[in-house]
């Protein structure tokens, strides 16, 4: 993910609106350099602020750290931290925009992150509209009450100033923020968090550019110099997931956005199958195909936005013996789960008891025990449908 679209990005200037769909350098991985005031591509602090008191401020507030989060295939991240200036608290602050110092008081309005349209460098042409903003942190505080903050906003055409216009809703479309908790109590131990915010659209204005600003405290001035944030990892996300799925006109019981394969007892295989994506900006494709006289598969393809996130839901109608849902080993409350279905060769039966595996006039092929979950190995047996019972449960998998 570090450098996906990077190229892409390096290339777009502001004046072209160039369509993003994710941060260039989102893991910070590039920097412009390795003096003590190089900035991560892409990015921008205190060193590169403007204003009355940007040479005053311009001391670095942040570190080029190497390694990662947990899990990371990258290997640098980004550390801001607070400092006191002439006595005051300034907070660590990194921002896709241009920093603005024009007052000496922490909280003064003339102190402010902006997208800065004249300068390529200090904005962030933007076309998505994501639905969450995922970030890993470690925080820390001298005082478990502080919070820092990660913030996104969608806006128009225009030199979008954070906070002082967040509150006209006629110039941003959608804002993300994650207030961050302390993560760890020690300023030198990492505790790494994913934390998720979603995007809330409550704006009118188009979607031109993002702004998203990074600080060791959500309020100007507060918390205490060496307050340090640690960042990784900036994705935003795309919703490809269905909130129903409809047989005939009728809703599949119980259905989970997160169960993937359904089975559907109809009293005709033409039934129409139709479905509500979870967002209004994703598409679905439909697939049909005849398995024999009495089983059709239908498939619906969900893509996100983004064009990369997809969701692939199966939904087997039969008009055989009456079947009941087939379920993820995730979904609460079930008796009876087989995944994956349709399958190649072997399924996972989540299932206490015996199970038995019978064709689909109910004579017993095969048996194996199942003590909360096993693995069911169907290769013996020709392709087609079958049933799986266990106790007065009964599933249906077709093994292709």
């Amino acid at each position: 993910m570090k450098k996906a679209l990077l190229l892409a990005t390096l290339i777009a200037t502001c004046l072209t609106g160039h369509s993003q769909y994710q941060l260039p350098n989102p893991g910070f991985e590039q920097w412009d350099g390795t003096a003590v005031t190089a900035e991560p591509e892409h990015w921008n602090s205190f060193a590169t602020s403007d204003g009355t008191f940007a040479g005053m401020a311009s001391a670095p507030h942040h570190y080029h750290r190497s390694g990662g989060r947990p899990g990371s295939d990258g290997s640098s991240y980004l550390t801001i931290y607070a400092k006191s200036v002439v006595g005051v608290t300034a907070n660590g602050n990194m921002t896709t925009g241009c920093i603005h110092a024009g007052g000496m008081s922490a909280s003064s309005s003339s102190n402010y992150n902006y997208t800065k349209r004249s300068n390529s460098a200090h904005c962030q042409p933007f076309s998505g509209t994501p639905d969450s903003m995922y970030v890993w942190v470690s925080f820390y505080a001298a005082s478990a009450s502080s919070k820092a903050q990660i913030s996104a906003i969608l806006h128009g055409n225009t030199d979008f100033k954070s906070p002082n216009e967040e509150y006209d809703p006629s110039l941003y479309r959608a804002k993300a923020k994650a207030l961050i908790d302390r993560t760890t109590t020690s300023a030198t131990a990492m505790q790494w968090q994913q934390i998720k915010a979603p995007f809330i659209y409550t704006g009118g204005s188009s979607v031109n550019y993002i702004l998203v600003n990074i600080t060791t405290n959500a309020n100007a001035g507060e918390g205490s110099p060496n307050d340090s944030l640690s960042v990784d990892d900036i994705e935003f996300i795309y919703s490809a997931w269905l909130t129903a799925i409809t047989v005939g006109g009728s809703a599949i019981a119980d259905f989970d956005k997160g169960v993937m394969d359904y089975t559907v007892h109809v009293d005709d295989l033409d039934a129409e199958v139709n479905a509500v994506t979870e967002v209004a900006d994703a598409t679905m494709a439909f697939g049909r195909q005849v398995v024999d006289d009495t089983t059709m598969l239908v498939t619906i393809d969900v893509t996100a936005e983004d064009n990369v996130t997809l969701r692939h839901y199966t939904v087997t109608l039969t008009t055989g013996a009456p079947a009941v849902g087939i379920d993820s080993p995730s979904a609460s409350g079930k008796h009876l789960a087989v995944y994956p279905n349709p399958t190649a060769d072997k399924i996972t039966v989540v299932a206490d008891g015996t199970v038995e595996i019978c064709n689909i006039e109910g004579q017993t092929l095969l048996t194996h025990p199942a003590n909360g979950q096993a693995t069911i190995d169907l290769s013996p047996l020709p392709s087609g449908l079958y049933l799986v019972r266990c106790g007065h449960h009964t599933a249906t998998v077709l093994r292709r």
